[in-house]
């Protein structure tokens, strides 16, 4: 597999909803062709640099995703088919990518303890908190003097 990442600017007149079946249509053509989307940030109305279709403004979009050639091929057809899209650019990132190492990952998901690992992890948490107690700014305030 490799990895790729589009740009692509979507007229930005359209309404909400038409805006998100946009995205849901490249989202499901890379899904698919075998690919998968890594990360898909709408960058939100900005102004262009130059009018396109008469347009000065547009709905930037970065979409990164893993895959063949032959999806790319596939996704840019659509694009120019699509007379939402204004303009597109596809960049190739990687030639050799494994999507297992950079699948997004839950940040906020809590670590899976069993009963005695839980115990321990509460014990330190009150711990930590005892500590916090025991400070006396006065005792802090002379090992700076020193």
């Amino acid at each position: 597999m490799r990895k790729y990442e589009t740009f692509f600017i979507v007229d930005p007149d359209l309404p909400d909803d038409v805006t998100s079946s946009v995205d849901e249509k490249f989202k499901s053509i890379i899904s698919s062709q075998g690919g998968i989307v890594l990360n898909y940030a709408p960058w939100g109305k900005k102004k262009l640099a130059y009018p396109v279709k008469k347009r000065s403004r547009g709905l930037y979009v970065l979409t990164e995703y893993s895959g063949g050639p032959e999806l790319v091929a596939e996704l840019e057809r659509n694009m120019r088919l699509d007379e939402r899209v204004l303009k597109f650019i596809t960049v190739k990132l990687e030639d050799r990518f494994d999507p297992e190492k950079e699948l997004p990952r839950d940040s906020k998901a809590r670590p899976v303890y069993d009963e005695d690992d839980e115990a321990l992890v509460r014990a330190a948490e009150a711990s930590d908190e005892d500590e916090g107690e025991d400070y006396d700014e006065a005792e802090y305030e002379e090992q700076e003097e020193e």
